[in-house]
């Protein structure tokens, strides 16, 4: 548990020392007992390597002056032992003049025992050798015939032919200074872990640390300190508004007030300062600044955007999540089973709202791509430029306004993984070309590089257009399709799996219930017929808007065909008798379907006050769906 390390003045309290250890549990403690009769000989011992030292007296004084590092324990010289070593010099030496010469401790306490035993004796403060002879001198010729004291003491008595009588150390001071050195070591043990806690977390922060005291001068610095400040060694003590003065020292000494955030040119870098003063009882007794390389905080701030984006890159949904015991939604998910055991690439084809990324992760979770990433993009959500970086990366300097660190694309987060490419119809021709080297190849580049990066990526792609007549059209390039259409799957339309769509709204309804903590409800009959003769133009998606609106308003706890008029009246802005204003749209935007009509379209919006996320919502459809079928109603204007 610890070394203790005893500076003794004769033999007996070693041995009162090493019985005393035996019995406060001594196995856990290396003891080392040396006798030192003189301060002297302390001051010319060997480097101590120990956690605490006991002595006695004048010898203790000099273990502190010798070991200031160390903690020192004295032993007491208590007033029993004072008063046996008066009454052993009254009894060998009666009738002479006594003197008792010692440390401040060891004399403490000894003009009260004067008055208690009704003896008259001098007493005589000493430190040490060079003041204990002229003192004893001293004392001799005022009369002084017998000295008491300790060992330096009472050998200097000696040889000047004083009498002398030794303080001898009870039991139970021996006791209570051990007990006290215990502590000592437990304390001092603990301060050292503190201590380099403290300085490792100094030293491993990659900020630069630096305090000063009262004066301004530093009193503590750390390794990234050193080497962002371009500091010598031996800084410790110097001021450190001369050495930095961007940390504003001075200032935060003199007003009390913290820097927080600034960005100071320290050497040739630019930094974050913070300089926060240090405060005790009101008053400012230092201060201490951090900065770190305004360059190290984006650089970190970008591989923290990429870790966090990572860990979303998981496929949440499994075929078991998929609800419906039509024959059509079983033989889809039946289809989707089998490719997963497969590594070929996968097109999803169904209308919006059929659930294709929901079979896309399915796919992906039930294959032995499951460990790795399974990353999503809509394709048609974003520009053409910003989509190409978005996919391949880029690296420094690509394009104005491009990341200092470069940007690792989509793909190559999807190493080893599932990319699922959602309305890969949108992409250009540009990116399409692109697209075929990356199944071609299996290998990427990043915008402005020229260097090829291998990639191990299922692609599973999905698209509500019919991509065989877009190729027929030129739209779409004949290579690329037939490297996507490899396994095909399609999701059938909900009015084609009309017995899913009670259980659905079921489902549905069950979960919104309890998201929005409302009691449970029930569908009439007259409301499942109400349901059953919707359209549902927007597929399962639509019907888990409808199921939210009915969780949401403040129904009954049975829902008729009514309530359920009310939420389908604002997507459909007639009743089910006319239905809705259906035209036939572009051949190619919804193949083999008829899709809203422009009146449809236009009531949504109003209804929403031109909010498209809104009006998409009440339709049933995606925000890009309904962006593209306001785009194709006015190309028909």
């Amino acid at each position: 548990m610890g070394k203790i390390t005893c500076f003794i003045p004769y033999p007996e309290v070693g041995t009162i020392i090493e019985e005393l250890v035996r019995e406060l549990d001594g196995e856990h403690w290396e003891l080392e007992i040396i006798q030192a009769n003189y301060a002297s000989q302390i001051a010319a011992w060997r480097n101590v390597d120990t956690d605490v030292i006991i002595s006695r007296g004048i010898t203790a004084i000099a273990a502190r002056q010798r070991y200031p590092d160390i903690p020192v324990v004295d032993i007491q010289v208590t007033g029993y032992d004072l008063m046996r070593a008066l009454r052993l010099s009254q009894q060998r030496f009666p009738d002479k003049r006594m003197a008792i010469v010692g440390s401040a401790a060891m004399i403490y306490g000894a003009r009260a025992i004067e008055e208690l035993m009704d003896l008259r004796f001098e007493v005589a403060e000493v430190i040490d050798e060079t003041d204990a002879v002229p003192t004893i001198a001293r004392l001799q010729e005022n009369g002084i015939a017998v000295i008491i004291g300790g060992v330096m003491p009472t050998l200097i008595a000696e040889r000047c032919g004083i009498d002398a009588v030794f303080i001898r150390t009870g039991r139970e001071a021996i006791y209570l200074a051990l007990r006290e050195a215990l502590r000592a070591v437990q304390i001092r043990r603990k301060e050292q872990v503190r201590s380099e806690q403290f300085r490792t977390l100094l030293d491993t922060s990659a900020d630069g640390i630096v305090a000063v005291d009262g004066d301004g001068r530093i009193s503590l610095v750390n390794a990234a300190a050193m080497k962002h400040g371009h500091l010598q060694a031996n800084v410790v003590g110097r001021a450190g508004d001369t050495l930095l003065p961007q940390l504003g020292f001075a200032r935060a000494l003199k007003h009390g007030n913290a820097r927080l955030g600034e960005i100071e040119t320290v050497g040739s870098q630019a930094m974050a300062v913070n300089t926060i003063p240090i405060k005790v009882n009101h008053k400012t007794v230092g201060a201490v600044a951090t900065f770190r390389p305004v360059a190290d905080i984006q650089e970190q701030e970008g591989r923290l955007r990429r870790k966090i984006y990572q860990r979303g890159l998981v496929a949440k949904h499994r075929f078991d999540d998929i609800v419906g015991a039509s024959r059509a939604i079983r033989k889809a998910v039946d289809a989707a089973s089998e490719f997963s055991e497969l590594d070929s690439n996968v097109l999803i084809t169904g209308e919006t709202g059929t659930g294709k990324e929901i079979f896309a992760q399915s796919i992906h979770n039930a294959g032995h791509r499951r460990q790795g990433p399974f990353v999503a993009i809509n394709c048609a959500a974003l520009p053409e430029n910003l989509l190409e970086s978005e996919l391949f990366g880029y690296v420094e300097g690509a394009f104005s306004g491009a990341s200092r660190s470069g940007k690792i694309g989509l793909f190559e987060l999807a190493h080893r993984g599932t990319i699922f490419l959602d309305e890969i119809s949108e992409i250009s021709p540009k990116l399409q070309g692109h697209l075929l080297r990356v199944l071609q190849e299996r290998e990427i580049m990043r915008l402005g590089d020229d260097r090829v990066i291998p990639v191990d990526v299922r692609i599973i792609a999905a698209t509500n257009r019919d991509l065989l007549r877009m190729m027929r059209q030129e739209r779409f390039r004949q290579d690329l399709y037939y490297r996507l259409d490899i396994l095909r799957l399609t999701l059938p339309p909900l009015r084609e799996r009309r017995e899913d769509i009670l259980p659905l709204m079921r489902e549905f309804l069950d979960h919104y219930c309890q998201q929005f903590k409302r009691p449970a409800r029930t569908i009439t009959a007259d409301g499942e017929t109400r349901l059953q003769r919707h359209d549902w133009p927007g597929n399962v998606r639509e019907l888990r808007n409808i199921a939210e609106r009915l969780a949401a308003l403040r129904h009954g706890e049975r829902i008729g065909a009514r309530e359920i008029d009310d939420v389908l009246q604002p997507a459909s802005g007639q009743d089910d008798a006319t239905s809705l204003s259906v035209a036939h749209a572009d051949p190619a935007l919804l193949p083999g379907r008829q899709s809203l009509g422009p009146d449809a379209l236009a009531h949504a919006l109003e209804a929403s006050g031109f909010h498209y996320g809104k009006a998409a919502a009440l339709l049933g459809i995606s925000r890009t769906t309904l962006w593209r079928r306001l785009k194709a109603d006015a190309g028909h204007r």
